[in-house]
Parts: C-alpha cells; sequence; structure tokens
C-alpha cells in the first residue's frame, strides 16, 4: 500500500515549506513502520523529544496505529502562537482603523 509522508521543513534561508514522502508498504503497517521506513533522522530525534506529533488526515493519531492504503501521515511541529491571542490582537487592530470604540475596556 502506497502512504504519503507530509511536514513542514525551512530551507538554507530560513523559508518554510512543505515537504513529502511517499513510501510503499505491506498491508497492516502501522504508523510507526511508514516513519521508519521514510529513514530521516532528524524528525525521528524530533519526534522522539516530543517536538513533532503525528496526524492521519489531521486526526491526531498514536505510532501503533494501522494504516490504509492512500493514508496521508502529517507530522505536526508545535504552535508558534496562541490562536486566541493572535485572533484578539487583529480584531483590536481591526477595531483601531474603523474607529469603533464598542466592546473597548474603560
Amino acid at each position: 500500500m502506497r502512504i504519503e509522508i507530509v511536514w513542514i521543513e525551512r530551507d538554507a534561508d530560513g523559508r518554510s515549506g512543505a515537504a513529502s514522502h511517499r513510501v510503499e508498504l505491506p498491508t497492516g503497517a502501522t504508523v510507526s513502520a511508514a516513519l521508519s521506513a521514510l529513514a530521516r533522522n532528524d524528525l525521528a530525534d524530533h519526534l522522539a523529544a516530543g517536538m513533532l506529533s503525528v496526524a492521519i488526515f489531521g486526526e491526531h493519531t498514536t505510532p501503533d496505529t494501522v494504516l490504509h492504503d492512500g493514508d496521508r501521515i502529517e507530522l505536526l511541529g508545535p504552535l508558534l502562537a496562541d490562536p486566541k491571542a493572535s485572533r484578539a490582537r487583529r480584531a483590536e487592530v481591526q477595531r483601531r482603523r474603523r474607529g469603533d470604540v464598542r466592546w473597548q475596556r474603560r
């Protein structure tokens, strides 16, 4: 069965982009077998250190999950910003641009 593994990596200029690799595995293979087939020591080190988590089509999963043909394994890094705080900052900027005084603390 064919499995795709995707992750984000940085190039020499510090820009990040998506990278992917397809692996061919026997039926009944697990997530950990797919990651072993990838043979990327840097990614394995990050997984072992807890810096990356694993998902299949966006759903968090464990290394012992059995894969199906066509699955996409995603290696997810930590959040770089708190989504709630980011949203609050964007809303505040929009309020200032509009001159909107509603919902402001007095």
